[in-house]
């Protein structure tokens, strides 16, 4: 039997490197961190990382096309352990809806630009 998706936006397929800070209760941070984006929506991200991520609270941060620190407020709604022993984490946005198209379009472009570069190896294109 097929899962029904009840997202409200499709979900787009990416594999772009991500920091993190978790903020505690009052606001302070209390863990930052690094993870991959497995795929985003224009409401949410869904992020693997090497441990659970503990706190509701995170900032979720990138480096776009052109250098800029692209960054978004979030608040995790599940993070439970794969059998690969890493952790998938389900990010849902909280900024005001244009920034959180603006970084996910951010975010999509550059993992598009990486997937069209070639690989370069010992100055050989892979």
């Amino acid at each position: 039997m097929k899962k029904l998706d009840r997202r409200k936006f499709p979900r787009i397929k990416v594999c772009n490197p991500v920091a993190y800070d978790c903020l505690d209760k009052d606001g302070v941070l209390c863990e930052q961190n690094m993870g991959i984006a497995l795929d985003i929506s224009q409401n949410g991200i869904l992020l693997e990382t090497a441990q659970m991520i503990r706190e509701k609270n995170i900032y979720l941060l990138f480096v776009d096309l052109e250098d800029n620190m692209t960054r978004i407020i979030g608040r995790v709604v599940f993070s439970v352990k794969n059998k690969d022993g890493n952790f998938k984490s389900g990010i849902n946005f909280q900024g005001e809806s244009d920034e959180n198209i603006a970084f996910a379009t951010k975010l999509i472009q550059a993992y598009q630009q990486f997937e069209s570069e070639p690989i370069m190896i010992n100055g050989a294109s892979v």
